[in-house]
C-alpha cells in the first residue's frame, strides 16, 4: 500500500513542471496543425465522397450568413428570456396573492403566541396571592408547591414526596434549595391546618416570593 502511494506521488507535478508539459503540447500543436489545414485545403481528403476543400471552401463563403443567423438565434434567445421572465413573474406574483392575501394581518398584529403551562399558572398564582381573600393566599401557596414538585421531577430527583425529593438535592446544584424548603414546610402546615391557621397577605406574599426565586433560578418563569 505504501508502494502504491509512493508511485503515485511520484507522477503529480509541480506548477513549473506543468508549465513546461504546456508549452511542450503548444509547441506540437503549432507544427501539427498548419500541416493539417495545408492538408485539408489541398483537396487530397474526402467525406462521403465530398471533398473536404469544398466543405471549407463553402464555410469560409458562408460566414456572414452564418454570423447573421447567429445573430438572429441570439435576439430570439434574448427575446424568449425576457418574455419567460416576465411570465414567471405574473405566476409568483399570482401564488403570493394566493398565499398572502392584502386582508392577512402583519406580524406587528399577530395574536400573541400561546403561553406556556408552567408560565399561566404563575400568573394565577399571583393573582390568587395578590387577591383580597384569605382562602385565595392559601390555595396560591398550595398551587406554588405543585409547581415546584414539577421542578423536582423534572430534574428526576428520587423519592415519592415533595420532601423525599428535596432531600435528595445536591445544594451545589440547586441554590435556593433553602427557600424551597421554607416555602414547601410553610404549605404543609396550610395544607394541614387549614382555616385553623391565621396568617395575612404579607406572610402569603412573601411565601410566594420563596416560590419565585427558585423557579427563575431554573429560568421556568
Amino acid at each position: 500500500m505504501a508502494d502504491d502511494n509512493k508511485k503515485s506521488d511520484d507522477w503529480k507535478l509541480d506548477a513549473d513542471e506543468w508549465i513546461i508539459v504546456f508549452l511542450f503540447i503548444l509547441a506540437i500543436l503549432s507544427t501539427i496543425v498548419p500541416l493539417i489545414v495545408s492538408y485539408i485545403s489541398s483537396g487530397q481528403v474526402s467525406f462521403f465522397g465530398l471533398k473536404i476543400s469544398s466543405i471549407w471552401n463553402w464555410l469560409k463563403s458562408s460566414v456572414p450568413f452564418l454570423r447573421m443567423l447567429g445573430f438572429g438565434i441570439t435576439i430570439a434567445a434574448a427575446v424568449g428570456v425576457i418574455v419567460f421572465n416576465k411570465k414567471s413573474e405574473i405566476i409568483l406574483q399570482a401564488q403570493r396573492a394566493k398565499l398572502y392575501p392584502e386582508k392577512m394581518p402583519q406580524v406587528s398584529d399577530a395574536v400573541e403566541p400561546a403561553k406556556n403551562h408552567v408560565v399561566e399558572k404563575w400568573e394565577e398564582i399571583v393573582k390568587l396571592s395578590e387577591s383580597q381573600n384569605s382562602s385565595d393566599w392559601r390555595l396560591a401557596i398550595i398551587e406554588a408547591d405543585i409547581l415546584l414538585d414539577e421542578l423536582l421531577n423534572k430534574l428526576q430527583l428520587p423519592g415519592d414526596t415533595t420532601g423525599e425529593k428535596l432531600k435528595a438535592v445536591e445544594p451545589s446544584d440547586f441554590t435556593t434549595i433553602e427557600s424551597a424548603w421554607e416555602a414547601h414546610k410553610a404549605r404543609n402546615v396550610i395544607a394541614h391546618e387549614g382555616s385553623n391557621i391565621l396568617f395575612n397577605q404579607r406572610e402569603a406574599l412573601r411565601i410566594v416570593s420563596l416560590y419565585e426565586a427558585v423557579f427563575k433560578e431554573f429560568k421556568m418563569i
